[in-house]
């Protein structure tokens, strides 16, 4: 039998641009399966571009309901290349090992190279793992191989060192690889009997000096003020004052920036049982209470003092769900579900964090969510809701409101 290898992946590799250098080139390849099923949905550029593709796998032992991966390389100022590869309700060795998500992430300078990621919702067998951010390798229930997570570019590895669940010794299953290098370019060489030819020194205009380093303080100071901003909005939004958006076991999935059909993800996704109460997370007032193609059954909390928190792919609202309607931290306005264009993932809810209003920015919601999810205590009131049956609940509004 033919060993598996599939990959969900990303790959980038940069060459850097010198003026006494030879000339720049860049290079991005981005795949969501290849090994044993070979190469497909693929992606590719060169010199400084930037590529994204969705797609899905579904191959003997392997099954992705989605994702997507990105490549994107620049020649500009500091070489650099960046690889990005998410995967999303992943069972493998036919539900031997699943989870809720795969994200692996490379950033390559010049200098350095950088790894981040995250596996979600991770079970092996009968054992619930959780979320794992860190190096970890975990053995199968059969101890026929290795489950490997976060390790170099590769965001879950199983490496079979026997024949088990179907699979053969040697079996390599990869999900989620995002590869990334980044290399000034080589110097071009001169024949010896060349003799260099002299060129004038470059005397800068002592303005364009003084106009440089301002530059430079002003993106400084921007940096500053935006990571005061954020610690400032940090300290307001984690105070007892606030609830954890889903009760009981949930998963939250970092997932801020990551490509989307409408742009870039603006929140974290939550994953939970579908059905699994969605609360209030602070006291509020509830507008836009209703269905679009893309949000699904969504809605917005206010606060009094105008931050605005928002969810979306709910299976049904609560009684308590009506725009207008003043609610307190805690109160049950759904119930985590998969509607809109969310249809083909796991159940969960969509949450993003407006500090300021509806009509400012989002914020990466992951921190903070954190935070409340450390210090859950509150349960949501049974009078409120039920936890709903099969029939969804699904209201028509006119789009926008």
């Amino acid at each position: 039998m033919i060993a598996i290898c599939v990959s969900l992946a990303a790959v980038a590799t940069l060459v850097g641009a010198s003026t006494a250098r030879g000339p720049a080139t860049s290079r991005a390849v981005a795949l969501i399966a290849g090994g044993h099923p070979g190469p497909q949905v693929e992606v590719a550029g060169a010199d400084g571009s930037s590529e994204r593709r969705e797609g899905a796998v579904d191959v003997a032992g392997l099954q992705i309901r989605s994702g997507e991966v990105s490549a994107t390389t620049s020649l500009g100022g500091e070489p650099r290349a960046r690889a990005i590869a998410v995967a999303r309700s992943v069972s493998a060795l036919d539900g031997v090992v699943t989870a809720y998500g795969v994200r692996r992430t490379t950033t390559a300078t010049v200098k350095a190279t950088e790894y981040s990621g995250r596996v979600s919702g991770l079970r092996i067998g009968d054992q619930l793992i959780g979320d794992v951010t860190k190096d970890a390798s975990f053995d199968l229930p059969d101890h026929s191989g290795r489950v490997i997570v976060n390790h170099g570019t590769i965001g879950l590895r199983i490496l079979m060192r026997r024949d088990g669940y179907g699979v053969p010794k040697g079996a390599d299953v990869r999900i989620a690889i995002a590869e990334a290098s980044s290399a000034a370019a080589t110097r071009t060489s001169k024949p010896e009997s060349a003799a260099p030819t002299p060129t004038p020194s470059a005397t800068k205009d002592p303005d364009e000096s003084r106009q440089d380093a301002a530059e430079r303080e002003a993106r400084r100071e921007r940096r500053r003020s935006a990571a005061k901003r954020r610690r400032i909005i940090e300290q307001r939004l984690t105070t007892p004052a606030f609830r954890f958006p889903v009760f009981g076991a949930a998963d939250t999935v970092d997932g801020w920036g990551a490509p989307r059909q409408i742009g870039a993800h603006q929140g974290n996704d939550i994953f939970a049982e579908f059905g699994t109460p969605v609360l209030a997370v602070a006291d509020g007032t509830l507008s836009k209470v209703g269905t679009l193609p893309i949000s699904g059954n969504r809605l917005w909390l206010t606060t009094a003092g105008g931050d605005a928190f928002f969810y979306a792919h709910l299976s049904s609202f609560s009684p308590a769900a009506v725009s207008g309607r003043a609610v307190k931290a805690g109160t049950v306005l759904g119930f985590t579900g998969n509607t809109g264009d969310a249809e083909p993932t796991p159940p969960h809810v969509h949450f993003e964090i407006h500090p300021g209003g509806i009509e400012l920015k989002a914020i990466d919601p992951y921190a903070i969510l954190t935070s409340w999810s450390a210090r859950r205590t509150l349960a949501p009131d049974a009078g409120e809701a039920q936890r709903p049956g099969a029939l969804v609940e699904v209201r028509d509004f006119i789009a926008g409101e």
